[in-house]
């Protein structure tokens, strides 16, 4: 399942075998907004006035647009751990929640999520009665080529 980002909106691409389509949803809001398309280009664009339609919706209707990622989030890590976390944070001269913000980003920065990307390679043999070539064959455009930067 390939995830295109869009104005901080994400969304799926799926394959329909039975209607021979790519459709896909919105994900991370409460309101269920769909697309579809026959090519990896047209989900693209479908997707994209999916939100389009959807944010001229919500300022229509003076509806508040649900956010993908609101910035805070509970998580739980056990009494020792948070104890630990505060003393850290305290010992740095930081508030708590700063702590937390530095470490995710440290350790998103350490293992290199930047960009993520899916191309295909294919190495195709043409074999004649003499000869005997490989070529190495690659997508010039990859399926996701939207850049993933979690932390500004």
């Amino acid at each position: 399942m390939n995830k295109p980002l869009y104005k901080g909106y994400t969304g799926t691409i799926d394959v329909s075998i039975e209607d021979g389509c790519l459709h896909g949803q919105i994900l991370f809001i409460d309101d269920i907004i769909t697309y579809e398309g026959n090519t990896v280009d047209d989900i693209v664009v479908y997707f994209k006035e999916a939100v389009d339609r959807y944010l001229a919706y919500c300022k229509e209707t003076g509806k508040p647009a649900n956010k993908p990622y609101s910035g805070t989030f509970n998580v739980r890590v056990g009494q020792e751990l948070h104890r630990k976390a505060v003393e850290v944070a305290c010992h740095r001269d930081i508030t708590l929640n700063d702590f937390v913000a530095q470490s995710i980003k440290a350790a998103i920065e350490q293992d290199g999520v930047v960009r993520i990307e899916h191309t295909h390679n294919h190495n195709i043999t043409i074999t004649d009665s003499q000869t005997s070539v490989t070529v190495v064959a690659t997508m010039e455009k990859p399926l996701a080529w939207e850049k993933f930067n979690a932390i500004n």
